[in-house]
This record gives C-alpha cells, sequence and structure tokens, in this order.
C-alpha cells in the first residue's frame, strides 16, 4: 500500500448553511447524544484492525483516553456548529497525513487509505444517527435522510470519495452491517481496549474534569455509576461486536438498558434546554 495515498477535495465545494438550518441541530446540541456516539463508535471503529492499529501508534487512546475522547468530540463540534466547515475538515485532513505504519500483520498502511477512510467517515454518521434514535426515539425518515445527505456532502470535504458513499440511508445500514460481519475483528490492540474499558473509570474518560474532584467523589462516582455506564456502553454495540469483544449479554441485561435510557429521558425534562446543550451549540444557535 502506497505510504500516502491522494484524496481528492473538490475546490469548489463549500459548506455556507448556517448552523440553525442543519439537521438535527437542536438534537446534536444535547449532551445525552455524545456519550452513546463514542460508545458506538468505539464498537465499530476500535475493533477494525486496521484503525486500531493506528490508534495504538498515533494516539493517546490508551495512554490519556479522556484527552483523545476530548479531542474527538472537538472536532466532531466543530464540523455540526462551526462556522468554516471547509477549513475544519482540511485540518482533520492534515492532521491523518502523517499516520501511517505497519499492521498486526505486517502489512503498509495509511489512515487516507481508501477503505478505511470511507469506514472512519460512513461509521461516524452512522453512529450519530445511532445516538439520535437512541435518545430521542425513530426520527422522521425524511429528516434522517436529509442529515446523511448533508453528512455526505461533510464526506466528500474529508476527501472521501462521492461514488464510495451509499446514496441513501437505508445503503448506509447495509454498508454497515455488511462492514461488521467483514471488515471488524479481535486484534492485539483491540483486546487491550477492553481491558481498558475492564479497568478504566468511563466517567471520569468522558469527563475528565471530575478527575478533578475532592476525594473520595471520584472513586463513589465510579461504584455507582460502573454498572450502568458500561450497560450503555455495551447496549450501544450490534450484537456481532459484542460477541467479538465476549461481551455477555442477556434479555435482563438489555432490559436494564432500556430502562436506563428511559430514566434519562424522563429526567433530562427537569433540566431547561440551555443546560442539556453542549456550549458550542449554545454558541452557535444563539441559545
Amino acid at each position: 500500500m502506497e505510504d500516502t495515498p491522494a484524496l481528492h477535495v473538490p475546490v469548489d465545494l463549500t459548506e455556507d448553511v448556517p448552523v440553525a438550518d442543519r439537521t438535527f441541530a437542536r438534537l446534536l446540541a444535547d449532551r445525552r447524544i455524545w456519550p452513546m456516539f463514542l460508545f458506538r463508535a468505539l464498537s465499530l471503529q476500535g475493533t477494525h484492525p486496521t484503525v486500531m492499529v493506528a490508534l495504538e501508534q498515533h494516539s493517546k487512546s490508551f495512554t490519556e483516553p479522556s484527552v483523545r475522547a476530548e479531542n474527538t468530540l472537538a472536532y466532531t463540534y466543530r464540523i455540526y456548529f462551526g462556522d468554516d466547515v471547509a477549513e475544519s475538515a482540511r485540518e482533520l485532513r492534515e492532521m491523518h497525513r502523517p499516520i501511517t505504519g505497519q499492521d498486526y500483520e505486517g502489512r503498509r498502511y495509511h489512515a487516507w487509505n481508501r477503505d478505511v477512510w470511507t469506514w472512519v467517515h460512513l461509521t461516524t454518521i452512522e453512529s450519530l444517527i445511532y445516538a439520535i434514535e437512541t435518545c430521542f426515539g425513530p426520527q422522521p425518515g425524511t429528516e434522517v435522510e436529509a442529515f446523511y445527505q448533508e453528512s455526505r456532502r461533510l464526506g466528500v470535504l474529508f476527501g472521501v470519495r462521492e461514488q464510495d458513499m451509499p446514496t441513501d440511508v437505508a445503503g448506509l445500514r447495509a454498508y454497515v452491517e455488511d462492514g461488521v460481519a467483514e471488515k471488524l475483528a479481535m486484534s492485539p490492540g483491540t483486546r487491550r481496549m477492553q481491558r481498558l474499558v475492564d479497568e478504566q473509570d468511563v466517567i471520569a474518560t468522558l469527563e475528565p474534569a471530575l478527575a478533578a474532584l475532592p476525594r473520595p467523589l471520584p472513586a463513589l462516582l465510579e461504584r455507582l455509576t460502573a454498572r450502568p455506564v458500561k450497560t450503555l456502553m455495551f447496549g450501544a454495540f450490534p450484537e456481532p461486536v459484542r460477541q467479538i469483544w465476549g461481551v455477555q449479554w442477556s434479555t435482563a441485561r438489555e432490559r436494564e438498558f432500556r430502562a436506563i435510557l428511559a430514566f434519562m429521558r424522563v429526567g433530562s425534562r427537569l433540566v431547561p434546554e440551555r443546560l442539556r446543550m453542549i456550549p458550542e451549540a449554545r454558541a452557535a444557535l444563539g441559545v
């Protein structure tokens, strides 16, 4: 595989839709979306051997997982709530230019490899749709389709070839389902990530500020929240990925997962909308 595959990005393609007019802007502004997004994306991207070896060799996913999560969310927020989407996409492309090495089989890889680059973008979209529907219930098909078409446009800005992206949401879902069966597998990095998830305080990873709380509050919060958070995490995994990770999932655990989601929906109604929003969304939407 060549070290630096070429990416074709049309120079005249810009994103000029106001944030408030972008599909699902209000739903994506909600804080509840983002942990579910991270959990889903972890399952689909962290179980891809090439993605995982790149994470091991070039990221802080293992040494500073909270920093990695923050960086991922920061760029995603910029893409969906920023004014200069084309510039954010350019920065993200260039950030991945030096990411190259040898995979677990000794083969050369590069982050811009066509198949891998496409997989990461499309599973990001699928993970966002999953998070929205999980937190807010099924959405009108026309709006889901509009969101996907906007995200395809973003894909072109990232350098994903238009012909490599399914033309509609049904095609996206089929692409991800087929990819789960054909592309994902346990790897040394995924096994290492599995151990990290077992040992790590997931709450502190998602909310690094908690680590600054006076002891023993972080430890107490972890004891109280460890099972619910991991139930949410593994509930977001497709069943074939849970099987790869060796996660035991039962009807009772699925009911627990659904109950936690229902509790989150009810509890969030007591919180003013402005406080439910991530700061980037509040600023962009003028709330």
